[in-house]
């Protein structure tokens, strides 16, 4: 129940700090720290917790969005089966290049869901696919790959303030 909880506090800190960054610097500026938080917990304690952590996100972002809700549950899901699967072949523990390995494929998978339903949600506008990726997954990619070993540094330190791992 503790983890729980902390995995919850931990994702409303990410997105006050994910519309804080938004609002301060705009898309340049913010790295999508609700799916560093996914990958973390994910890599940190497994795919439970991790799709926990991924239920949070998307109901946080959900709530704050004009998407149809559960649009982020599905695409932070996605993101945790991504993280598991890059853990499962590409991760090898204790390495930096592999957090970021890990961080690169599920930020791709997410914004590749994303996208699709995306389109599906607006069948009569036709979008411009290299315009979504300059403008959007350009910016995410970036942002999050430059801050991901800050912030799973962080996240290490307040798992261990926790004692989240036994």
């Amino acid at each position: 129940m503790k983890r729980v909880v902390v995995i919850g506090l931990v994702s409303y800190l990410a997105f006050a700090l994910e519309f804080l960054l938004y609002n301060f610097w705009g898309p340049w500026g913010k790295p999508e720290l609700l799916i560093l938080v996914v990958i973390f917990f994910n890599l940190y304690l497994g795919i439970r917790f991790g799709i926990i952590a991924a239920v949070f996100c998307g109901i946080f972002k959900d709530a704050s969005g004009v998407a149809p809700f559960g649009t982020y549950v599905l695409v932070y899901i996605a993101g945790s089966y991504v993280t598991t699967l890059v853990r499962r072949y590409l991760y090898q523990p204790g390495s930096r290049f592999s957090r970021s390995l890990a961080a690169f494929f599920v930020v791709t998978g997410c914004f590749i869901v994303q996208a699709i339903l995306s389109n599906m949600y607006h069948e009569a506008e036709t979008q411009n696919f290299s315009s979504l990726l300059f403008y959007i997954l350009v910016p995410q990619l970036l942002t999050t790959m430059i801050a991901a070993t800050y912030v799973f540094a962080q996240l290490k330190n307040i798992s261990v303030f926790f004692a989240l791992k036994t």
